[in-house]
């Protein structure tokens, strides 16, 4: 049997999310706490971002070639 790559227990509600080690790390700072947030591998510019510290809603973006959260006024 083949090494898992996903979640299995994600996997009983069909969505597919990396096991621990498995996605690259994404991590950006929240623009209102400057608390380091992880994005995930499937972040798109465009989406909104809520903080699970402040609660702060952000919309993902590029900068440089790499996602990062700026503030929705």
């Amino acid at each position: 049997m083949g090494k898992k790559k996903y979640d299995p227990l994600w996997e009983l509600v069909d969505e597919k999310i990396a096991l621990q080690g498995q996605a690259p790390d994404i991590d950006v700072r929240c623009p209102y706490c400057h608390v380091t947030v992880h994005l995930g591998s499937q972040a798109r510019a465009g989406e909104r971002y809520a903080c699970g510290l402040c609660g702060g809603v952000a919309e993902v973006v590029e900068e440089s070639g790499k996602p990062a959260l700026k503030p929705i006024d």
